[in-house]
């Protein structure tokens, strides 16, 4: 167990190297004392100085997993901070939800105001990601109105304003919402279906079980699309899954199937756990391969 501990830890620190000399520094997940919230830091990424800022993703995934909802969302990887583990961390994640919250109409987001270089985003920026985790703390603690404005954000295109993809008869939810051609990022489209089942179950809305249905066959049609033979990829740019994402990956399909008892689904779920074995091996060389690949200079 210590050996397998001090390469993990090498692999670690090898890894940060790697992304300092790439100008993009690890993210870092922090409590601030004063606004009783979690804040990520994220330093510099793609040599754009960024720094500490809430994010409405991580301050609902901590009350997601608090909640205990990792039944419906699979499970949540976030490093563990005790101050949120809390009754008073769940009801000040509420209140500052709700005090945020854009009214677009008919729905409503929450925004980032901070630039994410590595999909070319400039804030304001919206997220299905943030718009589905939200909205699951908003509907379990009894805002069911303002839960509701939340997942009807995911089923708005993303040109009026939402953080859907409408395209050819299928809809893909998006993690990065722009008006750059849509990046399709597969954890965030696979974690958005299982909170849209979830709330098209509990509202029995006829409209929101025909959004899940129509990205569920999206899905379908496009996750051979993230097989990369012997590793997954995150996005539809080819950026490769680590280690972390493509146990995500497998983790949210198997939730997924134990919704919908789709043998579809299971099927990738065994096919990429089959990959496991050697991704503490490969990951490097995958990672080096896509950067030379993709012009960057290291």
């Amino acid at each position: 167990m210590r050996s397998q501990e001090a390469i993990a830890m090498l692999r670690g620190k090898a890894r940060t190297l790697v992304l300092k000399s790439i100008g993009i520094d690890p993210i870092v997940l922090e409590f601030d004392d004063v606004m009783q919230l979690p804040i990520v830091d994220y330093g510099v990424r793609s040599r754009t100085q960024i720094g500490r800022r809430v994010n409405p993703l991580q301050v609902s995934m901590y009350a997601c997993k608090e909640l205990g909802l990792e039944g419906i969302t699979s499970r949540i990887y976030l490093p563990r901070l005790r101050q949120t583990e809390t009754p008073q961390y769940i009801q000040r994640a509420v209140e500052w939800l709700i005090s945020t919250q854009k009214n677009r109409g008919n729905f409503s987001v929450w925004e980032n105001d901070f630039p994410w270089p590595p999909a070319r985003l400039q804030p304001p920026w919206v997220s299905a990601l943030t718009e589905a985790y939200g909205a699951l703390v908003l509907l379990e603690t009894g805002h069911v109105e303002d839960a509701r404005k939340h997942i009807q954000s995911i089923l708005t295109d993303f040109r009026e304003g939402g953080v859907g993809y409408y395209s050819a008869g299928s809809l893909w939810f998006l993690e990065y919402s722009s008006n750059h051609p849509p990046l399709l990022v597969l954890n965030g489209m696979l974690q958005c279906l299982l909170i849209l089942h979830e709330f098209a179950m509990r509202m029995r809305d006829s409209a929101l079980d025909n959004g899940f249905r129509l990205g569920y066959k999206t899905l379908k049609r496009d996750l051979g699309m993230f097989d990369a033979s012997f590793y997954t990829l995150y996005d539809s740019r080819n950026t490769p899954a680590d280690q972390k994402y493509h146990t995500i990956h497998i983790g949210l399909l198997r939730t997924l199937h134990s919704k919908t008892g789709d043998p579809y689904l299971l099927y990738w779920a065994t096919r990429w756990a089959k990959y496991q074995r050697l991704y503490p091996f490969v990951e490097p060389a995958i990672f080096i391969r896509h950067l030379i690949r993709s012009g960057v200079d290291i």
